[in-house]
């Protein structure tokens, strides 16, 4: 089901919202969904006239077939990752990385100066930070926490409810430690006008009502997302980068909006059952095109027809950039699992001294680089201690050998390599899809 969300007349109490669609006895599937969210409006509300884009509302029909190409393969992604059995330290290590850089790109963009080695070292437990920068690592350590709280709240079947109280409550616990600021009050909404740039926030006097109306939305449209993931992901997608801006439109807080509306995002991906190490990518994807970020941001307010299109467009082109990589890295470790395998698999039944240093000779070499033929003994410690009364011929005669097997080249002025890419052989053939008609 596609999410077409249509804001319509006031009436006096929220309506749930409907969809249907209609098979046609050709076979053909016709959505004709039509799904709106009823809300109760008060007239005399100073927003409706200071932020007329703050509607939650959004048809389905602005997102360009583009945008649903890129939805369409982040959800195929997202199962591709979430289906990807791991060795436990390669999920650990992927997981670990994808927190880091979160935590990163979010703090960076509202100039937190910690570099990404040094927010690696803080989620690692092993960081000095000097005491003048005390407050940044400290902001570092609460987002940390955020995110690892809402995965283990959010991951189960009986996750709270979004509310305005749970996301004082995180407000709360984002500011500790950091530099108190006039009219900032944490885990309290603002009662002054705010300007941050050239964006005014909501009026103070609406923000309550605001985000309680956000957060009612945001609930209903969790609980109709459905099961099929083809349809469900993208969905979840687009509701997660509205629950962004309309935040980032509301402003309800003095201080740390830009990371509340990012860490609101974060925990609708997690709630509608995107993998961890994919729901970490958008802050880093921000972070990186900083300058289009807040570009698109401002547009989504001042344009004609206010085009939160534009920002879904540009954050999901993020995610799927992001979502490629990890998959390429899921790849890349499924490859070294099959070549160790196929290695073990030819050296097979034998046990001989030479035959087992011939197979860990090939097993220790980097895939990535050609290896000098006087290093190839200092590569691990197991090789060390085989070749330590070994010639020079030895080793020149156990990798002639493996070259013989087809397990390594080996190159005049550059040394070895392992040939990986034979593994290219089991898999199923097709045409490179970059060569020319």
């Amino acid at each position: 089901m596609f999410m077409g969300l249509q804001a319509l007349a006031p009436v006096p109490r929220a309506l749930a919202a409907a969809a249907r669609y209609t098979v046609h006895h050709s076979g053909q599937t016709h959505w004709t969904e039509q799904v709106a969210i009823i809300v109760s409006t008060t007239p005399n509300r100073r927003y409706l006239s200071t932020h007329p884009w703050i509607t939650f509302s959004f048809s389905a029909d602005r997102v360009s077939p583009r945008t649903w190409v890129l939805l369409g393969e982040a959800a195929s992604k997202c199962e591709h990752l979430a289906g990807s059995a791991m060795p436990p330290s390669f999920a650990e290590g992927l997981n670990r990385i994808s927190l880091e850089r979160g935590a990163y790109g979010t703090t960076s963009i509202e100039g937190n100066t910690l570099t990404e080695a040094e927010v690696r070292d803080i989620v690692e437990g092993a960081a000095n930070t000097p005491p003048s920068r005390a407050y940044q690592r400290q902001e570092i350590e609460n987002l940390v926490s955020l995110f690892n709280d809402i995965i283990q709240e959010c991951l189960p079947d009986n996750a709270p409810p979004l509310s305005a109280t749970r996301l004082k409550a995180q407000h709360a616990r984002l500011m500790v430690g950091q530099p108190a600021k006039e009219d900032v009050v944490p885990g309290e909404f603002r009662t002054h006008d705010v300007l941050v740039g050239r964006y005014r926030g909501a009026p103070p006097e609406d923000c309550e009502y605001l985000v309680d109306r956000l957060c009612e939305w945001l609930n209903n449209e969790l609980s109709q997302l459905g099961d099929d993931p083809a349809l469900r992901t993208p969905m979840a997608f687009i509701l997660a980068t509205l629950a962004h801006l309309h935040l980032t439109w509301i402003h309800p807080f003095g201080d740390g909006n830009g990371r509340m509306s990012r860490l609101l995002e974060f925990e609708l991906l997690i709630r509608a059952g995107v993998p961890v190490p994919a729901a970490h990518l958008l802050s880093d994807h921000y972070n990186k095109t900083r300058d289009m970020y807040y570009s698109i941001l401002e547009q989504t307010s001042v344009r004609p027809g206010y085009p939160a299109e534009d920002f879904v467009h540009y954050a999901a082109q993020g995610l799927v950039d992001g979502l490629r990589e990890q998959i390429a890295q899921v790849q890349e470790m499924q490859l070294s699992i099959m070549w160790q395998s196929y290695v073990h698999d030819r050296f097979h039944g034998q046990h001989t001294q030479a035959r087992t240093r011939m197979r860990d000779l090939v097993l220790a070499l980097p895939a990535d680089r050609w290896t000098p033929i006087g290093d190839v003994t200092t590569l691990d410690r197991g090789l060390a201690e085989a070749y330590r009364n070994k010639t020079s011929k030895t080793v020149t005669r156990d990798v002639n050998g493996l070259v013989k097997m087809g397990l390594v080249e080996k190159q005049r002025g550059r040394g070895v390599r392992p040939r990986v890419e034979v593994m290219s052989a089991f898999l199923p053939p097709r045409r490179d899809p970059s060569a020319g008609q």
